[in-house]
């Protein structure tokens, strides 16, 4: 009999030993991990980026003047036409690290937004000025609204969409 209860003990134990650790598992505080391409893919949906390029090494530090070292990874398309404003950077920053990045895009965003282009460019200038940099943990992406019709609204429910 007693023999029967120490295994009765011993299995509560080991059912209570596991619950203990599957909730210490669920915490609620960690970051969804998303794949970077699929958010510029939804993003672009609702913003077409005419005759793009993909963001690559020099455009995030030559153009947006983004720290490297602040980057686990990235992902964009941005407009070669000279005269729209289509850009989306989706980033990955390393842990700790997105309020720096987030600093840096907002820099660009007042660089390209004020940067005194010709008037012909103007469009260009209002569209950046609206540019949305959205941070989700250690994610981030900045779009600016193409200037062939494309709808901050629409961009916004995209954004949305591809962060859920």
């Amino acid at each position: 009999r007693v023999r029967q209860m120490k295994k009765i003990v011993s299995l509560l134990m080991a059912v209570s030993l596991c619950a203990f650790a599957l909730a210490g598992c669920g915490g609620g505080s960690e970051t969804a991990s998303y794949n970077l391409d699929d958010i510029v893919a939804t993003v672009e949906k609702a913003n077409p980026v005419s005759n793009s390029r993909d963001v690559d090494d020099n455009f995030i530090q030559l153009d947006m003047l983004l720290t490297p070292e602040n980057i686990e990874e990235y992902a964009g398309k941005v407009s070669s036409d000279q005269s729209n404003s289509a850009l989306i950077v989706a980033i990955k920053a390393v842990e700790g690290k997105a309020s720096a990045v987030e600093e840096e895009l907002n820099a660009y965003k007042t660089s390209i937004s004020t940067g005194g282009l010709y008037a012909e460019f103007a469009d260009k200038e209002a569209m950046a000025a609206d540019a949305r940099i959205i941070a989700k943990g250690d994610y981030l992406v900045m779009v600016v609204a193409n200037t062939e019709g494309a709808d901050y609204t629409e961009i916004d429910t995209a954004l949305d969409e591809a962060l859920k």
